[in-house]
């Protein structure tokens, strides 16, 4: 049987004029979500995906016991943020990077990562720094290629490009990760917001020194913003025991943080450039699609929005005859 200890902090940064990240910690379920698109509403997109998966992983029947269910409710965010931007064209664009891990098997030590975008997972065991995400960016596929180095791509100009967004489609790829926890692992869930400040022996370093997973989720926040914080910064921390002795299910702890709104002074709001491809998993990563009814209810829901749309506007031609 696993328990987890759960950390968290978020700040608007130097630059940014509000917030757009967001996250869940609740028992069992820790994501991080990065919104972009500036004015379309990047911060509803992000709290649309961790509510909704909060909602999911709370349902009373439904049990995300796997990598395909958990696929299944990152999906069924993905559409409510697509549709969301369809009946609203104040949100069109908007959308969310997505990282995080969910236990989807306490008395057997099991837990899925899963990530959409450029923000990371990343495990500390046995005094060693993994990262567990790959990267959906352009600037990944450029370091992928040896044209640049990890430490270019963090100022590279083009780093703001993501390969893969929740929201854009009414489908998105999701890469899981199946994994076996070990008594002591620490797990961390960021915003790029500090990886593109802060590099990995950074990161290791603030972790040697942190006492507390809320100690290491504010330090690590601190680095980023005393490197530059030129975006916004969120970062979540689990710590895993591991016990033979059986638990009870503790109380939710605080389950969606909707981000500060003040903000230092800052020029016109950065934004970041959305761009979808199809991309070819690394060999390591479980790439999990959604089972076939949510598939079919995505375009349920796509024909009726069509449907009330069509509607409305023959309505309005007619009444102006």
């Amino acid at each position: 049987m696993i328990r987890a200890t759960s950390g968290a902090s978020t700040h608007v940064g130097q630059v940014r004029e509000g917030n757009e990240d967001n996250y869940v910690t609740i028992e069992g379920l820790y994501f991080v979500a990065d919104g972009m698109g500036g004015h379309s509403a990047g911060e509803v997109a992000s709290e649309i995906a961790v509510r909704t998966l909060q909602e999911v992983y709370t349902d009373p029947k439904v049990r995300v016991s796997s990598s395909g269910l958990l696929a299944d409710a990152i999906s069924t965010a993905n559409t409510a943020i697509f549709m969301e931007a369809m009946h609203d064209s104040s949100k069109t664009g908007m959308g969310t990077t997505l990282t995080g891990l969910a236990v989807t098997n306490a008395p057997d030590n099991q837990i899925v990562v899963a990530n959409v975008g450029d923000s990371r997972t990343y495990l500390w065991r046995h005094d060693e720094l993994r990262q567990i995400t790959k990267d959906h960016s352009h600037v990944q596929t450029l370091v992928d290629r040896g044209a640049i180095t990890r430490a270019e791509a963090r100022v590279h100009f083009q780093r703001n490009v993501v390969l893969r967004a929740m929201g854009i489609e009414s489908w998105v790829d999701i890469d899981t990760f199946p994994m076996t926890v070990e008594d002591g692992d620490r797990f961390i869930m960021c915003s790029d917001g500090l990886v593109d400040e802060a590099d990995d022996d950074e990161i290791e370093t603030e972790i040697r020194l942190s006492t507390s997973v809320q100690d290491l989720a504010e330090r690590l926040v601190d680095l980023a913003n005393r490197n530059g914080g030129r975006d916004n910064i969120t970062v979540v921390v689990v710590d895993f025991a591991v016990s033979d002795e059986e638990v009870t299910v503790a109380e939710l702890e605080e389950p969606v943080v909707i981000p500060e709104t003040d903000s230092p002074t800052a020029t016109e709001p950065m934004t970041e450039e959305i761009t979808v491809i199809t991309t070819i998993p690394e060999p390591d990563v479980v790439p999990s699609t959604p089972s076939r009814w949510f598939t079919v209810a995505t375009y349920a829901l796509w024909l009726a929005s069509a449907a009330i749309t069509t509607t409305v506007i023959i309505l309005s031609i007619t009444s102006s005859q």
